[in-house]
């Protein structure tokens, strides 16, 4: 017989769903809970108060994580006084704390991996993304771009098209091909995405009217981006949020293609280093193509003057419509594109060609005006 302090008690193993009536010995740093045909060993360290209702108290232990031990009032007074630690909650709390900062530095190490590690080395995971790869990407971002956004344009319009951006590319060494459409906005913008994809919205087409140079200077910025990869950093440096995102929600992946579609509608924030060196590209692909480099700075003044509600704030400081705020300093890009002026040779389209280049989305145009009217009436 025992001489250390024994009670009585009931015990629920949660696997049967039944209740064992369990005599408990309580030692110095543990206590046995003795059934009719079991014994388990319970160390004071690792046990805990489950719940205390008003006649009882139920106590759980680490290595059994689906028993439950109840013991009437009396008996818990008893293990009270033999191992108080297991009811004044200190060591619980410890326990969290040290889980919680455990978290918050794991948190912190995937934060500054994901938001400042993965960015910086966005240039070199770009460059390093296999070609196919990257055009994948860019077809299933162009295809969640395209139901915010709906395509427009007629195929004639956009076969006349596609030769002239195929030279582009060519003579710009841009190494994809590109896979060129119009979308319906009345906002005036054309960005890149992954892998030679290559948009621009009905807005463009009304701010650029007959200057089919200025429309191709912006084309030629585009492939800059395409020829940079500067898409493909952009969905890099995008990852961040959506990695983190997808790991609170359980990775099922669908916060990382929200982020990554945010990402691409926001004109993939290039950097002003990416935009200069598109400037460039944009020069140099319409010297290639004998055509006027300086009409990039008409098609920045076109943009511009298509959005007078923008253009102008209260103070009269001047403001550029959204592909141009993306775009930072446009006065000065504007004057660098005018220094490269020069006679251009002949236009790559006719005049009959570029009309219907002009009108191939003119219904969707002007359906988005119609509605934008019947909206504010």
């Amino acid at each position: 017989m025992s001489s250390e302090p024994t009670l009585s008690g009931r015990y629920f193993d949660g696997e049967s769903g039944n209740a064992q009536p369990v005599e408990i010995v309580l030692y110095n740093d543990h206590f046995l809970i003795r059934s009719s045909k079991k014994e388990f060993r319970w160390e004071y360290r690792h046990t805990k108060v489950a719940a205390q209702p008003d006649t009882e108290t139920r106590l759980s232990n680490r290595h059994f994580p689906d028993a439950v031990l109840v013991l009437p009032s009396t008996g818990a007074s008893a293990l009270k006084k033999a191992a108080p630690e297991i009811f004044d909650g200190r060591r619980e709390r410890r326990r969290i704390t040290a889980l919680i900062s455990g978290l918050v530095i794991g948190a912190g190490i995937v934060t500054a991996a994901v938001f400042i590690g993965v960015p910086a080395a966005s240039g070199p995971l770009a460059r390093a993304t296999p070609k196919d790869f990257e055009m994948r990407i860019g077809s299933n971002l162009a295809a969640q771009i395209s139901i915010l956004y709906k395509p427009c344009g007629e195929a004639d319009a956009l076969e006349i098209l596609q030769p002239v951006l195929n030279s582009m590319a060519e003579k710009g060494d841009v190494g994809f091909p590109i896979e060129f459409r119009f979308v319906k906005s009345r906002g005036p913008n054309a960005f890149a995405l992954p892998g030679g994809q290559v948009m621009a919205t009905s807005g463009l087409l009304d701010a650029i009217g007959d200057d089919q140079e200025a429309f191709f200077a912006v084309m030629a910025h585009e492939l800059g981006h395409v020829r940079a990869r500067d898409g493909m950093q952009a969905v890099y440096r995008n990852a961040g949020l959506g990695i983190t995102l997808d790991i609170i929600t359980g990775g099922s992946g669908a916060a990382q293609q929200l982020v990554l579609l945010g990402g691409q509608l926001n004109q993939l924030r290039h950097t002003r280093i990416q935009e200069a060196a598109a400037d460039e590209t944009a020069i140099e692909i319409m010297t290639a193509m004998n055509l006027d480099p300086s009409a990039l700075s008409r098609a920045f003044e076109a943009i511009s003057a298509s959005a007078p509600d923008e253009a102008q704030s209260e103070n009269n400081e001047k403001k550029y419509p959204s592909w141009l705020r993306s775009h930072p300093n446009t006065e000065k890009r504007i004057e660098n594109a005018r220094q490269h002026q020069k006679s251009g040779g002949k236009p790559p389209l006719t005049s009959e060609q570029w009309q219907t280049i002009v009108r191939t989305c003119h219904a969707a145009q002007k359906g988005l005006a119609d509605k934008e009217t019947t909206q504010s009436e």
